[in-house]
């Protein structure tokens, strides 16, 4: 199995880890699912501060953090604020 198809979010991690571009994989997985074409509509034209402001919310929503969800990845977050 394509691990891209198994798991989405985590190829769009390792490609950003890898200074790859997200958005070209994005792009093109916006065009076979709506979810990601959402995803697109949501991220376009803001800048990296309302990007992580939209990641917090959005964590707050589910009762953890951008901090948290990152922590369980092995990932460390720059200071945005």
């Amino acid at each position: 199995m394509n691990p891209m198809n198994s798991n989405p979010f985590m190829a769009l991690m390792q490609l950003a880890r890898s200074g790859g571009n997200p958005m070209q994989m994005l792009s093109q997985m916006a065009g076979r699912d709506p979810r990601a074409a959402q995803a697109m509509r949501l991220i376009q034209g803001k800048s990296p501060r309302e990007l992580r402001q939209v990641a917090e919310n959005m964590a707050k929503e589910r009762g953890t953090s951008v901090e948290e969800i990152a922590r369980q990845m092995g990932m460390n977050l720059p200071d945005g604020k």
